[in-house]
């Protein structure tokens, strides 16, 4: 692994070959314009001239506190190796402090851009720096503007001993400030961003982006071998990534459309008009309750994704051991927040099944609803709750009560659309919705493959008669799976006319309904009673002890 230390762009034209690969970039204009080889892409650390020019619009950044000057502490004594070590790298890299602070456009919109600079004293956070960042904040809290920082620091200035740790307090809580206002703080880890900064006002961000290869985390890696026996660390942005620390990896070149598109998605106010009510197509229902089984080649959630949202940015991607994608998009002119379980049948591989990750995608769900008042969209389709003892000991069943919880009191607008099957333990938390839809041909199974146990499953007609879900979504004639972008568009037109109407529904009135919703269900009906009587009294005390907690 090559050393942050050594990595820098301003190596300039003496780097010939790449530090990684080997390979020449001396006359390649890609590196030239962004710091990354075109042939390993790695990504070398650059300074904030450089950063600017890759983040934000061409000629469009205004900074601000430039001199800033703070009261020297009492207690803080300022030796005269640190005074020269500030001289020289404010006469190297031309900047007053290892913060830049501004304003600048993204895309045309009007952003506070907070950047730290390693060339800087490893880009530290000392008081100065505390105070600019704060003052930041501070200014897009006043000004309503979004933020973007943009993070390439080694930690703490151990010259300042406990006043630089405190500013990990001060730059937390102004970030946390633009959360009255429902302002965006997107934060981008370049190589490295660490120690005390890492972990201070950066991972408070709502969107925690990263560059590949990017070192980070708390501590460096000489702190970590002296504590650990693990010979096996990586402390780089995709294992970061892979534990879910952060939610996307993205390459300097295409950041600021990234960027661009995701703070329009963010701070979009619009609505669906009210009771808009799109004609759905005309395909008639059965008139019969089927023992459907699950066509393999049903269309995944991901399939259904391009045409039922626009401007769909994707924040957290699955893997084969996690169904569930975060998004957020738009569905007519409204902006929504999106999990999507793409469970792929002809993937022997995949078992469908939902695990912590997966719970853990709605938890962030809720968090960018609750703050940016935008709906929850979910496209439902799992083979249940995955029944491994991993799951077991790292709190999935927490997790689960805690997700219910959480939905039934939640006050903006939940809509789930079951497109494939969902399965006992693995149906609660979409149940719960203030509109429940269900795919035509799809099923709810209400018990697993068991030597003792009959699997008992119920069709949407019969969800629908039982009242565990508020309306059918017609199939095209050949089914989902013969025609999956029509039936992308009629789930679209479902959507937009369930949100016509919810939009305009209180938050009180919201979280009401759902528990209401569990007190009308049918118990009288047969098959109700054969599969899921126990099962739906639970989930209705579960929801009225919810909201009971709620109003108290």
């Amino acid at each position: 692994m090559i050393d942050y230390e050594d990595n820098f762009i301003d190596l300039g034209e003496n780097l010939k070959e790449c530090l990684n690969c080997q390979e020449k970039i001396k006359k390649s204009d890609f590196f030239t314009k962004y710091g990354i080889c075109p042939f390993c892409n790695f990504h070398y650390s650059i300074d904030y001239k450089k950063r600017l020019e890759v983040v934000v619009d061409q000629n469009s950044f205004n900074e601000f506190n430039k001199n800033l000057s703070v009261k020297k502490p009492k207690n803080l004594e300022i030796n005269q190796k640190y005074k020269k070590n500030v001289k020289s790298s404010r006469e190297r890299t031309g900047l007053e402090e290892a913060a830049i602070t501004g304003t600048a456009t993204i895309g045309g919109l009007k952003t506070v851009i907070i950047l730290l600079d390693f060339g800087f004293l490893g880009g530290s956070m000392g008081i100065i720096v505390g105070e600019k960042i704060s003052k930041a904040f501070s200014y897009a809290r006043k000004n309503s503007l979004p933020v973007v920082s943009v993070i390439s620091s080694g930690g703490k200035r151990v010259q300042e001993g406990a006043f630089s740790l405190l500013q990990m307090i001060k730059t937390i809580n102004s970030s946390e400030s633009l959360n009255e206002k429902k302002l965006p703080h997107i934060a981008l880890f370049t190589n490295p961003s660490g120690g005390q900064v890492y972990s201070s006002f950066a991972t408070s961000a709502d969107i925690k982006f990263a560059e590949p290869g990017a070192i980070m985390g708390m501590f460096t890696l000489s702190e970590i071998n002296k504590s650990s026996s693990n010979k096996n660390i990586d402390i780089t942005s995709e294992n970061f990534f892979n534990k879910g620390l952060i939610d996307k990896i993205i390459s300097r070149n295409t950041i600021k459309k990234e960027l661009s598109n995701l703070l329009e998605l963010l701070t979009s106010k619009n609505k669906i008009p009210k009771k808009i009510d799109l004609e759905l197509p005309n395909v008639k229902l059965s008139s019969k309750p089927k023992n459907i089984k699950i066509d393999k080649s049903r269309p995944s959630g991901n399939e259904y994704i391009k045409n039922v949202f626009e401007d769909f940015f994707l924040i957290s991607k699955n893997n084969e051991e996690n169904l569930s994608i975060l998004g957020v998009a738009k569905i007519g002119s409204q902006t929504v927040i999106t999990v999507v379980q793409n469970f792929q049948r002809l993937n022997n591989s995949i078992t469908g099944e939902l695990n912590n990750y997966d719970f853990n995608i709605i938890f962030k769900a809720i968090e960018l609803s609750k703050k940016y008042d935008l709906p929850i969209i979910f496209l439902v389709d799992n083979k249940g709750i995955n029944k491994t003892f991993e799951n077991e000991i790292s709190g999935i069943a927490n997790n689960l009560s805690k997700c219910i919880n959480i939905l039934s009191n939640h006050e903006h607008v939940l809509i789930s659309i079951i497109t494939g099957e969902t399965t006992t333990e693995g149906a609660l938390p979409y149940f719960i919705s203030d509109k429940v839809l269900m795919l035509e041909n799809s099923i709810f199974q209400t018990s697993t493959d068991n030597e003792n146990i009959k699997i008992n499953q119920m069709s949407s007609l019969e969800c629908l008669e039982t009242g565990l879900i508020d309306n059918i979504v017609n199939e095209p004639p050949l089914g989902a799976s013969k025609g999956p972008e029509d039936m992308a568009r009629i789930i679209k037109i479902n959507i937009i006319n369930e949100l016509s109407g919810l939009n305009y529904v209180s938050k009180r009135k919201l979280t009401r309904n759902r528990v209401r919703k569990f007190q009308e269900i049918d118990f009288d009906n047969k098959k109700l009673i054969e599969t899921v009587a126990d099962e739906i009294n639970i989930w209705r005390n579960v929801l009225k002890a919810g909201y009971k907690a709620f109003k108290n």
